[in-house]
């Protein structure tokens, strides 16, 4: 089968035309060069013809559904509703308000529309008071009074916040802390078992003497003195 096209000898490929005709059509609507329709070609639409002969919004009508839907008109493009406090010239986020003054109104109770957009002193940044549950391990915020147990830090995770209480001290580095059930969420003292993962870098006895010397100088210094 030929091209349906005059003068073009070619092999059909799709709808009678060859490739290159077919494929002039799908881009601009016509399979002759230089024919390119200036309209849409749905009746009664005055847009400009943008893909395959159609406008904008019926070309994506027929992509998304297959059917441009010609009885059917193509909607304009609703300008964005401004935020319904006064003198604010926003466009509208959600329940006719800016975001700023949706934000206010959800944390605040009210807009409060007397005060502008970036003049109202922030709240204090809140805080997770009940902790949250990373990896099966529970975290917690620390008392101001604790501070010194974690180095500072504002949330720690339960197990390791339990031992320092229990030690007094914070803890370092190398050292782990075991929960003896295998339930992490288990953080009762009589449940957790300390762990050190130090350890000398050789094998030689020397190295093993002076590191078990550290170990007894960190945990129990009473047995050195016996």
């Amino acid at each position: 089968m030929i091209c349906k096209e005059d003068d073009c000898g070619k092999r059909a490929y799709a709808r009678g035309w060859c490739a290159m005709h077919y494929k002039r059509w799908l881009r601009t609507g016509s399979p002759i060069r230089g024919e390119r329709p200036k309209q849409c070609a749905v009746d009664g639409c005055e847009r400009p013809a943008e893909s395959r002969g159609w406008c904008h919004g019926h070309y994506q009508r027929w992509r998304n559904t297959g059917d441009v839907r010609a009885q059917q008109p193509v909607a304009r493009r609703r300008q964005a509703e401004q935020c319904h406090v006064e003198d604010c010239t926003r466009s509208a986020h959600g329940r006719g308000l800016c975001r700023t003054h949706l934000a206010r109104l959800t944390e605040r109770g009210d807009v409060i529309a007397e005060i502008p957009i970036g003049s109202l002193p922030r709240p204090p940044q809140r805080r997770r008071a009940k902790g949250w549950i990373t990896n099966g391990y529970r975290y917690v915020p620390v008392p101001s009074e604790e501070a010194h147990l974690t180095g500072g830090a504002s949330y720690e995770a339960e197990h390791r916040l339990v031992i320092a209480r229990h030690l007094g001290r914070p803890l370092r580095a190398d050292e782990n802390v075991h929960h003896r059930n295998g339930d992490r969420l288990d953080n009762r003292l009589q449940n957790l078992e300390l762990w050190s993962v130090a350890q000398p870098s050789g094998q030689r006895v020397s190295d093993k003497v002076t590191h078990a010397l550290a170990i007894l100088r960190r945990y129990a210094p009473e047995l050195l003195r016996e």
